[in-house]
């Protein structure tokens, strides 16, 4: 299976222009999160030639704007595309979805889109002072399981517990945001290492990640971690 970054933004400066968030192709019909910028991520599916009308299925991990911005775009592009959302989203993120034609699918368990991807149904994070809905993909591969993270929300440790459990498998690889940016040097090493302890083994970690955390992780993993840029591809 390869996933290709079509647009990720991970730093200060990317995050005060407003160019932040993500959106990756997963295959060659699924799309995983728009990024923030509405138009941004179906220029990016342009510039690097991607079928659009190969896309069958749109999955956003939460319902932050840096994840959804380009949902309505891509929508117009390609209304027979599926949405599939968390049932605690938003009630004009589900409206502006259907106003577009679009199916919407509000994941509440285990949600199969295709042979080997998985979507882990809404589970509850925490955003400041709030809860937030956030659900992973899950793309089983020769040895186990790839998981695929938004923002991590609840937690990229209890996400992969959460999915070893679910699928009675170990989560061998990790790609997305992990949300370790405002952690401390000393919590983000510690998550690092457990992580490696649950048997992680190869990992690409941007976005919400941070540069601190992504540096712990290249430590620790060395060859086996990839920090991608945008149009990258990750075979897995």
């Amino acid at each position: 299976m390869r996933l290709t970054v079509l647009a990720e933004g991970s730093t200060k400066w990317q995050r005060f222009v407003k160019h932040w968030g993500l959106s990756i192709l997963i295959g060659k019909d699924i799309i995983f999160d728009t990024f923030g910028k509405p138009n941004y991520a179906l220029e990016q599916m342009k510039r690097l030639k991607v079928d659009l009308q190969s896309i069958k299925h749109i999955v956003i991990s939460h319902d932050d704007w840096d994840h959804v911005g380009g949902l309505q775009k891509i929508l117009e592009a390609r209304p027979g595309a599926a949405a599939y959302i968390c049932p605690h989203f938003k009630t004009d993120i589900k409206e502006m979805i259907r106003g577009c034609g679009a199916n919407a699918f509000e994941t509440r368990g285990l949600t199969g889109i295709s042979d080997s991807c998985y979507l882990s149904g809404e589970l509850k994070g925490k955003r400041r002072d709030s809860d937030i809905a956030e659900q992973y993909m899950a793309i089983r591969i020769d040895d186990g399981i790839a998981v695929v993270t938004g923002c991590a929300h609840p937690g990229i440790v209890e996400i992969v517990q959460h999915a070893n459990s679910m699928f009675k498998s170990n989560v061998r690889v990790l790609i997305g945001g992990f949300h370790l940016k405002d952690h401390s040097e000393e919590d983000a090493r510690g998550i690092v290492l457990k992580l490696k302890a649950l048997g992680i083994r190869r990992v690409a970690p941007f976005h919400c990640t941070g540069r601190n955390a992504q540096n712990l992780f290249k430590k620790e993993f060395g060859d086996e971690c990839v920090i991608p840029e945008e149009g990258q591809a990750i075979d897995i």
